[in-house]
Parts: structure tokens; sequence; C-alpha cells
């Protein structure tokens, strides 16, 4: 029977593990799909590098360890170096722990879920073990806390049926007027503005993928999650942070000098236009944008699963 590869970011299939290596050693790596960023990059390049099987489940339920680790992907060209090795000489039994295996497959199974993990996990282990020990009266202290706030998060998820239209505007009513009107004159208005915007989770519509330069956003109720390269959706937000900076100014007449609401203007018309005109300034704004967005990208996930989950309860609750 051939063997299926798949990759799990983009879908691409091979029927080969040669052509599957050659995919994932693109210099241009693929852009990620939605259900790939529940997965870190080790989780989704052992899938990859697994045959289809119908035992996926269990295998995913095997490697779920490695849901924060990159460590094998750091790796990869070593990785790739050991399995080479194993098919040119018909090798069964595994370098790292000496373990026979009665079929190559079963050990390159084994290297991929197991022991390369274990072998370039060493260093890091020591260096996590000293940090808890520096640390554990900290941990001790906030983990009370820390459940009592994550639970509160997942509500809140529960609770959005699905965020704002990224191509649509941002639900601002959740930041008070002083505050709107503080961020006209701060230094970083258009960051820090972004900031509070995406503090009302009903905002979290991008989810970026800094590593490719691309991100995800929330088209609207039938498309749903669309891909989108970095620079575009940094130049969208960009837009609406302009026009919502412009709105706030206009409507401040009554509490600000109208000298400085004039100045603020002028400031927050010379950030956006020396954004779009000068390079070094939009190279650096599009890194600090991205960050932002990075720092929300694990709700923006779980919002995302959320509404394929409310999908899925639909479709399961119509009738025949």
């Amino acid at each position: 029977m051939t063997s299926r590869y798949l990759c799990k970011k983009c879908m691409f299939d091979s029927n080969k593990f040669s052509g599957i290596q050659r995919h994932l050693n693109k210099k241009n790596s693929c852009k990620k799909n939605l259900e790939a960023f529940n997965y870190s990059d080790d989780q989704l390049l052992v899938l990859s590098l697994l045959p289809q099987s119908d035992d996926i489940d269990k295998i995913k339920e095997e490697i779920s360890y490695l849901k924060n680790s990159d460590i094998i992907h750091k790796n990869k060209d070593k990785l790739f170096k050991d399995i080479n090795y194993i098919d040119k000489n018909k090798s069964k039994k595994c370098t790292y722990c000496d373990e026979d295996f009665d079929k190559i497959a079963d050990l390159k199974k084994h290297l991929l879920i197991k022991c390369f993990y274990n072998e370039f996990s060493k260093k890091s282990n020591i260096d996590k073990i000293n940090n808890i020990n520096i640390s554990s009266d900290l941990n001790i202290t906030n983990n009370n806390s820390n459940n009592t706030t994550n639970n509160n998060i997942t509500n809140i998820y529960l609770q959005i049926k699905s965020p704002t239209p990224f191509d649509g505007e941002w639900d601002i009513s959740q930041i008070d007027k002083i505050k709107k009107e503080h961020l006209t004159f701060s230094k970083f208005m258009y960051t820090k503005l972004l900031e509070e915007i995406l503090k009302n989770e009903i905002n979290l519509n991008v989810i970026i993928d800094k590593d490719n330069d691309s991100g995800i956003v929330y088209k609207n109720d039938i498309d749903k999650y669309i891909q989108m390269k970095s620079k575009d959706i940094v130049d969208n937000t960009m837009e609406k942070l302009n026009k919502h900076l412009i709105d706030i100014n206009n409507n401040s007449k009554d509490n600000i000098v109208e000298n400085f609401i004039d100045m603020s203007k002028k400031i927050i018309e010379h950030k956006y236009d020396s954004f779009k005109n000068n390079a070094v300034v939009k190279k650096n704004v599009t890194n600090i944008i991205s960050n932002i967005f990075e720092e929300k990208k694990e709700d923006a996930i779980n919002i995302s699963n959320n509404i394929k989950n409310n999908i899925i309860k639909d479709l399961c609750n119509e009738g025949y």
C-alpha cells in the first residue's frame, strides 16, 4: 500500500516521503490554514512527516506533550539527516536509545514521536528546572488567581458567536471618552489605541503568523476566515486606526482647547503619512503591529475554535 503524506500547515499532499520533505524544506515556508494554528511547530512537523493512517487521533494524543514546543522544528535539518540515514542503511535500531524495531517504519515513527525530541530537549529541560527552582514561590502564589482568570476567559470565548469582520469597524464602545482623548495626545497613539481596541474580545479577528509574514482574518459570517498577507493586514489596520483617531479628535472639542485639537490632528495625519510614504517607518510599524496581534493570537485562536464548534453544533441540530 502506498503511503500518503499531508502537510498539516497547507494540506499539500504527496505519495512520497521525498515529496513532503522537499515541500517542508522550501525557502519560503507555506502559509498556515486556520486549523494549523491549533498546533505547535513541532506538532505540525511530526504530523506532516508521518504517513496518513487511521490512528491519526492516537498519534495526536501521543504528541500532545509538544503543544508548546519548537525544538524539533529548529533542528529539522538534523532530523531529516537521521531519517535519510535510516532509509539509506535500512536501519532498524535507534541511534539515540539503542532500541531495536522489526520495521523501518516503526523506527522512524519512534524517532519522530519520542526519541529525537528527548535528545534535543535535554539542555532545555535543565534550563527549565533551574527556572522552576528560582520562581517556584511565585508560581505557587499565582496558581489560584490564574485558574480563576482562565475560567473567566473561557466563558468570554463561549459568549462570542463571531468577532467583528476585519473589513468592518472595530467596536470601541468599551473605551471611555477620557481615555480616547488622552490617546490622541499619546506619543504612541496608533499602537496604544490598537491595544485598547483588542482588549474587547469581539475585536479579535486576526490570527497572525509572523514566521510567514501572513495571517488569517475573520472576513464575515459567510466566508468565515481567509488568509491575508501581513502587509495588507497592517495597511488595513493603520487605515482604520487613523479613521478612529480623527473621529475621536473631531469629537473632543467640548473638553479640550481648540489649539491642542488642531495640533493633535496634525500629528495624527503626519504619523499616518509617514507610515504610507516612508519605507523605514512602514517596516517598523508593521513589526510593532504584528507583535501586538501576536500577543493576542492565542485568544483569537480560541474564539475561532468556538466559532467552528458552533458551526458543527448547528449542523448536528439541523433536521434530516
